[in-house]
């Protein structure tokens, strides 16, 4: 497995802009993983005996810096990207990554329930983290459900800003409230 690392660190001011990146690059690189190590990550990391590619793709990714204490927050990054790829050791499977898809739209077309949403946008720490990984779970039996997985990792690395909560939940209503408006059989007055 070859990974090419993230540059040295950014400005600290283009914080987001380097996340975004890695974030790419790690969907892209799971991908690319065997099947073996793949498990390993949609297993959990940091579970049991972990998983070597979890701390390669720390160390080549240039994480660890950033990661003092927020390891757990990059474990379960890392574990639902990997619970979204595709499995299988087809060297051309795309990554789970869609940057033109909204996370929000992507829970909407898979009928992600309203209450469901709800329990995930207002969980903090550990509860987050692990209702992410459910939902993702929930959205890997689906058909190839891809999105903008940097709104993801922002929701799990920012668990105080509301700025990706409210991100994801406008793109949620805005998907749910057009499916309610085109449902057959009803009419309109």
């Amino acid at each position: 497995m070859t990974l090419e690392p993230v540059p040295s660190a950014l400005d600290p001011e283009d914080r987001s802009a380097d996340l975004g990146l890695t974030i790419v690059r790690l969907a892209a690189q799971i991908a690319r993983l065997k099947p073996g190590p793949a498990a390993a990550l949609r297993r959990g990391p940091l579970e049991g005996k972990g998983s070597a590619a979890f701390w390669q793709l720390i160390a080549d990714n240039g994480i660890e810096g950033r990661a003092a204490g927020d390891l757990p927050r990059w474990a379960s990054i890392m574990q639902a990207i990997a619970i979204l790829t595709p499995r299988g050791s087809d060297e051309k499977k795309r990554s789970a990554h869609d940057g033109s898809k909204p996370m929000g739209a992507a829970l909407a077309e898979a009928k992600i329930s309203e209450l469901r949403l709800a329990r995930l946008l207002s969980a903090r720490g550990e509860m987050r983290r692990d209702l992410v990984i459910r939902t993702c779970r929930r959205l890997s039996g689906k058909e190839s459900v891809r999105f903008d997985l940097r709104t993801l990792a922002n929701f799990i690395l920012r668990e105080n800003d509301k700025t990706q909560a409210h991100w994801i939940a406008r793109h949620y209503y805005r998907i749910a409230s057009k499916a309610k408006d085109t449902q057959p059989g009803e009419t309109s007055q």
